[in-house]
């Protein structure tokens, strides 16, 4: 059997060395050894044959093929060589066939392939991307259409309670005949519902805040007047709206019970952020606003 060493052998196939390996590995073709010098790592002219055909190159004859052992035979059998292969490429030219053998349509193909599954994997990613901002944005939209539910819940009840002595008197000339003003008694379940419900100080339409008391309505405070920090003085929790944002403040106890000091809590998220108010008399709206707009800026951290 006619062996070759790897490098006559990536001369007859006229590409570099290293294509030769990588087509070998590709191929799984096994290595002999040279049958007078066991260093050198040679083919058979059968495995030179396959390779060229696998990669569309000039199938080389065993009359064009360079004999095993270099030396006097090797100048024997050189004019034998056909006129398109040259018996000896230098760096250059063994650079510049290696470069071309990678422009073959096989490897072209692929390449461009290639080309396109990175170019879809990139589209891929960002479309998740976008698809997990939207679904963000749309429960933010969901969590503010809930809370203005329930805040739109608690204005009817504070109207019924401002409307609440008209009712009363109408009830009573109703049932009675009478034109005096009679207090109704309320059923349970409305003194534990406005039992649940917490004073609202809101930032109305007008561009004014308005204070809203479960039992007694809207009430008619000037914000950080005395009237305004004596009623506050008077709760334990209230329900802020402001234009910075919102908040539910409680005033904070100890185990002697309730003290000056209050704090704001939010829920976002199913997380919960506090912040400290201060004391009551420091309870202004410019304070509130303040808090509000902190507690807000958590939001941003969920966009």
């Amino acid at each position: 059997m006619t062996t070759f060493p790897l490098t006559e052998c990536a001369t007859m196939l006229a590409i570099d060395p290293k294509t030769l390996r990588q087509w070998l590995r590709q191929a799984n073709l096994p290595l002999l050894v040279h049958p007078t010098d066991a260093r050198l790592k040679c083919l058979s002219l059968e495995h030179v044959q396959q390779l060229a055909t696998l990669h569309d190159r000039p199938v080389p004859s065993p009359v064009s093929a360079l004999p095993a052992r270099p030396g006097a035979a090797a100048a024997q059998l050189q004019p034998q060589l056909p006129t398109h292969v040259e018996p000896v490429c230098d760096a250059a030219q063994l650079k510049t066939v290696s470069t071309s053998s990678s422009t073959f349509p096989g490897e072209a193909a692929l390449i461009e392939q290639l080309a396109h599954l990175e170019t879809h994997v990139t589209t891929m990613q960002q479309q998740l991307t976008q698809l997990a901002l939207e679904l963000l944005q749309e429960r933010e939209l969901r969590y503010e259409q809930r809370l203005h539910t329930l805040e739109a819940l608690i204005h009817p009840l504070a109207r019924q309670a401002a409307l609440s002595p008209a009712l009363q008197t109408m009830e009573g000339q109703f049932q009675h005949g009478e034109r005096d003003r009679t207090e109704r008694r309320l059923h349970p379940a409305e003194l534990r519902a406005r039992s649940r419900v917490i004073p609202l100080i809101e930032y109305g339409a007008r561009g004014t805040y308005v204070v809203i008391c479960p039992q007694e309505g809207e009430l008619h405070l000037t914000p950080d007047s005395p009237e305004w920090f004596d009623w506050l003085a008077t709760l334990s929790s209230f329900r802020f709206v402001g234009q910075q944002g919102r908040f539910t403040a409680y005033r904070e106890h100890k185990h002697r019970g309730p003290t000056r000091s209050w704090r704001a809590d939010r829920s976002i998220h199913g997380r919960n952020y506090k912040h400290s108010l201060g004391v009551t008399d420091h309870l202004s709206i410019n304070r509130l606003e303040q808090v509000a707009a902190i507690l807000q800026s958590h939001l941003a951290s969920f966009s």
